[in-house]
């Protein structure tokens, strides 16, 4: 049980995604299908067809969450053990706590679907993109943007030392780049997601989600899940839901987060879901332990094996 798990967030999606687990693994068909159930929609034509839908916030959300689920299901079909502890990024934390069993599928479906409702909302028509901005420091970067005086202009993700995501206005966001290049950023990459996640243009989502998650009873996890907003466990539901809500208009302190993992000291970090995002971000990190992608076949069918029975 040397190990932990890893939960991806939007932009982890591609295009035909996980086509060979589909093929291999009903489970993946199976927990998409109950997906479709729920949200009336087909959610494979989605996946498979080249359907720019993939990257709309009210897809994107619960097409992670139920391929990651479907990875969960496959490992515990195979009587693998649980992890010692899981991190999520962004809406990957909702699958950690879906996985975790202190959500059931239904509950996270109804929580997926009104956390993208509400913050599709709350953009309303304002234009928007979220960068990443790689090779520069994030205190120099939180610097830059505030000499802008901007509009809309915020570092949202603090994902390692060398990488961090702004959200901000979309032209706003164009104006900035040339500054960050000109500071010493290597690459300043738009992100495929269609509303400015982590950022305070989300503060009355927060808000409403609150009210929201005080409908769903929550279960008691069977492992721990480090939470985006203080990198720390919930010990109650309440205190699950405080941060479940407020984590959609609060950065994400993944850099923090990767710190709790070192003092875990663990083999093994498992990415369950599209790309291999999470697996670089710890090497950034320089967390200690090897990291593999479920993305790749071969390495999922490989770690099924080495702790199934």
């Amino acid at each position: 049980m040397n190990f932990s798990f890893l939960f991806p967030g939007q932009g982890s999606q591609y295009n035909g995604m996980l086509k060979e687990h589909f093929e291999e693994f009903p489970e993946f068909s199976e927990t998409i299908a109950e997906g479709e159930e729920f949200y009336k929609e087909k959610f494979q034509e989605v996946i498979f067809s080249n359907d720019p839908r993939l990257s709309d916030t009210y897809y994107t959300q619960p097409l992670l969450l139920l391929v990651s689920f479907a990875f969960v299901k496959v490992w515990k079909k195979h009587n693998c053990p649980s992890p010692k502890v899981s991190f999520g990024h962004s809406l990957g934390e909702v699958s950690s706590l879906l996985s975790s069993e202190v959500f059931h599928l239904k509950a996270a479906l109804e929580f997926v679907q009104s956390r993208a409702n509400l913050m599709i909302a709350s953009k309303g028509s304002k234009k928007t993109k979220m960068v990443a901005v790689l090779g520069l420091d994030s205190k120099e970067i939180l610097e830059i943007v505030s000499e802008k005086k901007a509009d809309f202009l915020e570092a949202v993700n603090f994902n390692s030392p060398i990488q961090t995501v702004i959200a901000g206005n979309t032209d706003e966001v164009e104006l900035l780049k040339p500054s960050l290049k000109k500071a010493g950023a290597k690459r300043v990459i738009d992100l495929s997601v269609s509303v400015p996640s982590h950022s305070s243009l989300m503060n009355i989502a927060s808000t409403k989600l609150r009210v929201v998650l005080e409908d769903l009873s929550l279960g008691k996890a069977i492992f721990p899940t480090i939470h985006n907003v203080d990198s720390k466990v919930s010990l109650s539901s309440n205190e699950i839901k405080d941060k479940l809500a407020y984590q959609i208009s609060k950065p994400v302190l993944w850099t923090d987060s990767m710190k709790k993992l070192k003092k875990y000291g663990l083999d093994e970090h498992l990415e369950l879901g599209p790309g291999k995002v999470l697996c670089s971000l710890g090497k950034q990190n320089r967390v200690t332990g090897n990291f593999f992608s479920f993305d790749d076949i071969k390495v999922f069918k490989d770690k099924l094996n080495k702790y199934g029975n």
